[in-house]
């Protein structure tokens, strides 16, 4: 059957007014007096994403008929950690566009931004108390380690030799799919999860997380700069990361061929090399491993909404797991 398209605005709809109120009290949790962080907050505000992980967690809620002002603050408090990780992510990577607009370290520079993210995480941390839930306080906590650990190896794997298949799923597990699982764990602990199955409901964000990440790699192979917003075409590798395509079509090169890739891999000018890489990566399956690992997570993500009860919210949330399988941006 066909995939929707709107597997996102779905989402969203189901949760449209918390959505609503979500925005509000983001706007709100970076209000300063402080002239740069106003302007900083401002620009922030134009890059509005796709909310998944706070969207997630109220769905959740919804589902459980357990939406509540806490589980708002809580999403908020998630949306506001993701946004602190983003603008530190561009500082590291020295990206200039993100969402189809400049980065806070392009406007700004490299100080200014890395500063901002820490105002974003201390504000983060603050709406977070301000639900006055002790559960969840640690599941953040958990979170913001990952995260960091996950970033911290792929800084490492960077300025080391060959990345294997393990060493990426690694990184993508901590570095993204690890606030996707906080965020569904936390929603699930505000409908009354216990321990036990607060430990399902993080498996089933990870899965989500795992699939969205191994799509948003697949879009600098397919994806177009116009639609998703940021440059494609090999943006990855320059910047030092080789994802799953790469990686699994070194794996099965053989001979010649996988010294040809490795050479093309190691070399700074990705501009040039790009088509013949593209080209390797396509003969070799790359982009159809990578689909394939992606349809794997999202199968188990699935399987992870029978902790929901059957409605219109956990419908929703599986065509958004279609729409992760088609996206385009």
């Amino acid at each position: 059957m066909p995939v929707p398209k709107s597997g996102v605005a779905r989402l969203l709809d189901e949760v449209r007014e918390e959505m609503k109120a979500l925005d509000h009290q983001l706007e709100r949790s970076l209000a300063s007096e402080v002239s740069l962080i106003k302007v900083m907050a401002a620009h922030l505000n134009q890059m509005r994403g796709k909310r998944l992980r706070p969207a997630l967690l109220l769905m959740i809620c919804r589902a459980h008929d357990r939406v509540s002002p806490v589980a708002v603050k809580a999403a908020v408090s998630v949306e506001l950690l993701h946004t602190a990780t983003l603008v530190h992510d561009d500082v590291i990577d020295d990206s200039d566009l993100r969402r189809g607009l400049d980065t806070l370290n392009a406007v700004w520079g490299d100080n200014s931004s890395v500063l901002m993210g820490d105002f974003i995480f201390a504000r983060a941390f603050t709406t977070l108390l301000d639900t006055g839930n002790p559960r969840l306080t640690p599941i953040f906590a958990r979170a913001i380690d990952r995260m960091s650990q996950g970033e911290l190896l792929q800084v490492d794997l960077r300025q080391g030799g060959g990345i294997t298949e393990e060493d990426y799923f690694t990184v993508i597990r901590e570095k993204t799919a690890s606030l996707f699982g906080a965020a569904t764990e936390m929603g699930g602990v505000l409908c009354g999860a216990d321990d036990t199955t607060a430990e399902r409901y993080r498996a089933l964000g990870e899965a989500i997380g795992v699939a969205f990440q191994l799509t948003d790699d697949l879009l600098d192979y397919q994806g177009e700069p116009d639609v998703t917003g940021k440059p494609t075409g090999g943006e990855d590798l320059r910047g030092g990361k080789v994802t799953l395509p790469i990686i699994y079509a070194q794996r099965m090169a053989e001979g010649t061929d996988r010294e040809r890739l490795d050479l093309l891999v190691r070399d700074p000018d990705v501009d040039r090399n790009w088509p013949e890489i593209l080209e390797f990566v396509e003969g070799h399956d790359g982009i159809g491993y990578t689909l394939k690992e992606a349809r794997r997570h999202v199968d188990e993500a699935v399987a992870g909404l029978e902790l929901l009860p059957d409605g219109s919210a956990r419908e929703s949330i599986v065509h958004l797991l279609e729409f992760i399988l088609s996206r385009e941006h």
